[in-house]
C-alpha cells in the first residue's frame, strides 16, 4: 500500500506532458472519427451537397476561437483553462462561471463518449450476430470500467493511449476517404464522374441563411479541441506548446473534416437521391466503406468509432479533472479534489470524482428519465455543446478585454478576431435554442442556463468566494512564472 502523502495542493501540477501528449488530448477531445460518423448529416439537411463547403467555412470560424484560447493560454497557463483565463481578464465571478460551465461541458462529453461506446458497440455486436440482444447500457458500464484506470495514470501515459486510440482511427478514416475519392474520380461512383465544384457551389434554393444554419452544426464538430488548455500546468514549455497545438489541431481537423465529408458526399452521390442516402445514414463512415469495400470494412469503421468514443471519454475526464482540481485548489484547498497524487503528479481524486459523476449522470438519464442509448448520447451532446458555447463566448470576450489593455494599444486592430468569433458563437447558440424544439430538447437550454447560474448565486450568497478565486488565480500566475 502506498502511504506517501499527497503533494501540497499549493503547488502546480507535474510538468511531464510532451507535445505529442498535448496533441493527443486536443485531437481525442474532438473524437473526429465519431464526429464524421454522426455530425455531417444535420448540415446536409440544410445545404444538400455542399457539406464540405460548410466544414471548410467552419474551420475558419473555429480558428478565430482557437486564436483566443491560444493567446490566453500563452498569457495565463493554468489547469482551469477558461476558469483562469476569464478570471484574469473579466474578474473572479466571470471566471468562476466559465470554469463551472466548462466543467459541466466536459462531464457531459464524458457521458457522450461512454454512451457512444455502448451505442456503437451494441450495433456492431448485433450486426455481427455475436450478441443479438446486446445492451448499450451494459456496454457503457464496461467502457467505464475500461477507462477508469486510464483516467488516473500520469497524463503522459494517458496521452499515449489517446494517440493509439484516435490516431489509428483518424489514419484509417483519411485513407478510406482518399480511396473513395480515387474510385469516384475513376468513374466508380454513383454518378460516374461528378465535378468537384458540386461540393462547393450550392444548388438553387440554398442561400446564405441555409449555409449559416449548416455552419452552426459544423462548428460543433470541433468541440473539444480546447481541452488541451487544461494541461497548462503539465505540458513542458506550455506557453509555447499549447497555443501552437490549439491552432495546429483546428487546422488539421479542418482539412481532415473537409476531405472526409467530400468523400462522403461524392461517395453517396451529389444528386437528390445521394443526398437523401447521406442524410438518413446512421453511421456515415461505416455505410460508405461498406458500399465501396464490402461489409467487413463497415464493421471495421464501427469498431474504430468505438475507439474514438472511448478516447473522447478519456480526454474529457482528463480535462474535467484538471478544472475540478483548479476550482478545488482555490475554493476548498483542504478537499480531496484539491490534492495532487505524489505517485503520478496528477489530480487522481478529481478524476475519480469526474468519472463517478459521469456514471451517475448516465444512469440517471437511462433509469430515471427512461432515455434510450441514443437519447443519452444526443441529450448529453446537446447539453455539452450549449454549455461549451457559453464558455467560448466568455473566452473570446476575455481575449478582447486583453487587447483593450493600455499595454496592447498597438495590437487593437486584432479585435476583429474575437468580435467575429463572438458573433459566430452567439448565432450558433441562437439557432440551437430557437425555435424551441420538442421533447427533452425544449428543456435542455433551461438546464444549461440553470447550471451556468449556480456560481452567480453562490457568489451572491458568499462573497468570500470571489476573493478566494482572485487570490488563487494570482498565486497560479506567480508560480507559473517560474516555468
Amino acid at each position: 500500500m502506498n502511504n506517501r502523502p499527497a503533494v501540497d495542493p499549493a503547488v502546480i501540477l507535474f510538468k511531464g506532458v510532451g507535445t505529442w501528449g498535448a496533441i493527443a488530448v486536443a485531437v481525442a477531445g474532438m473524437a473526429p472519427t465519431m464526429a464524421m460518423n454522426l455530425n455531417p448529416q444535420e448540415p446536409a439537411e440544410h445545404v444538400g451537397r455542399v457539406v464540405p463547403l460548410v466544414f471548410a467555412l467552419s474551420t475558419l470560424v473555429v480558428l478565430l476561437v482557437a486564436w483566443c484560447f491560444a493567446r490566453l493560454s500563452h498569457e495565463h497557463p493554468n489547469a482551469g483553462s477558461a476558469y483562469g483565463f476569464v478570471a484574469a481578464i473579466l474578474g473572479p465571478r466571470a471566471g468562476l462561471v466559465a470554469g463551472w460551465t466548462l466543467l459541466g461541458t466536459y462531464l457531459c462529453f464524458v457521458i457522450v463518449g461512454l454512451a457512444g461506446v455502448g451505442l456503437f458497440g451494441a450495433n456492431l455486436l448485433q450486426r455481427l450476430d455475436l450478441w443479438r440482444d446486446a445492451s448499450s447500457l451494459g456496454l457503457t458500464v464496461v467502457a467505464a470500467v475500461v477507462v477508469a484506470p486510464l483516467s488516473i495514470v500520469p497524463a503522459q501515459r494517458a496521452g499515449l493511449v489517446l494517440i493509439i486510440l484516435e490516431g489509428v482511427a483518424v489514419v484509417a478514416m483519411v485513407l478510406m476517404a482518399c480511396a473513395v475519392l480515387l474510385l469516384v474520380a475513376q468513374g466508380h461512383g454513383p454518378q460516374g464522374d461528378p465535378p468537384l465544384r458540386d461540393l462547393f457551389i450550392p444548388t438553387a434554393g440554398v442561400g446564405a441563411s441555409a449555409i449559416a444554419l449548416g455552419l452552426s452544426f459544423g462548428l460543433l464538430s470541433f468541440a473539444g479541441f480546447e481541452q488541451v488548455a487544461t494541461l497548462g500546468e503539465e505540458v513542458k514549455k506550455s506557453r509555447f506548446t499549447i497555443p501552437r497545438v490549439l491552432i495546429g489541431t483546428v487546422l488539421g481537423a479542418g482539412i481532415v473534416f473537409t476531405l472526409v465529408t467530400a468523400a462522403e458526399t461524392l461517395g453517396f452521390g451529389t444528386d437528390r437521391a445521394g443526398v437523401a442516402r447521406f442524410t438518413t445514414s446512421t453511421s456515415l463512415l461505416a455505410d460508405l466503406s461498406a458500399r465501396y469495400f464490402g461489409g467487413w470494412s463497415g464493421d471495421l469503421f464501427d469498431a474504430l468509432a468505438i475507439c474514438s468514443a472511448l478516447g473522447g471519454a478519456l480526454a474529457s475526464i482528463v480535462a474535467a479533472s484538471r478544472i475540478l482540481f483548479a476550482l478545488g485548489r482555490d475554493l476548498f484547498p483542504s478537499s480531496p479534489v484539491a490534492r495532487i497524487s505524489a505517485a503520478s503528479g496528477t489530480p487522481r481524486n478529481a478524476a475519480v470524482y469526474v468519472l463517478v459523476a459521469a456514471i451517475i449522470g448516465y444512469g440517471a438519464l437511462r433509469l430515471v428519465f427512461h432515455a434510450s442509448g441514443s437519447d443519452a448520447f444526443f441529450w448529453g451532446s446537446t447539453l455539452g455543446a450549449l454549455a461549451l458555447l457559453v464558455a467560448y463566448l466568455l473566452v473570446v470576450l476575455s481575449a478582447a478585454g486583453a487587447l483593450m489593455r493600455p499595454s496592447e494599444r498597438g495590437m487593437r486592430w486584432l479585435l476583429f478576431i474575437p468580435a467575429l468569433a463572438a458573433v459566430a458563437i452567439a448565432y450558433t447558440f441562437w439557432v440551437n435554442v430557437y425555435p424551441p424544439q420538442s421533447g427533452a430538447y425544449r428543456v435542455i437550454p433551461w438546464i444549461v442556463l440553470a447550471w451556468c447560474c449556480v456560481p452567480v448565486v453562490a457568489t451572491l450568497v458568499n462573497r468570500r468566494l470571489l476573493d478566494l478565486v482572485a487570490t488563487g488565480c494570482l498565486a497560479v500566475r506567480d508560480r507559473m512564472k517560474q516555468y
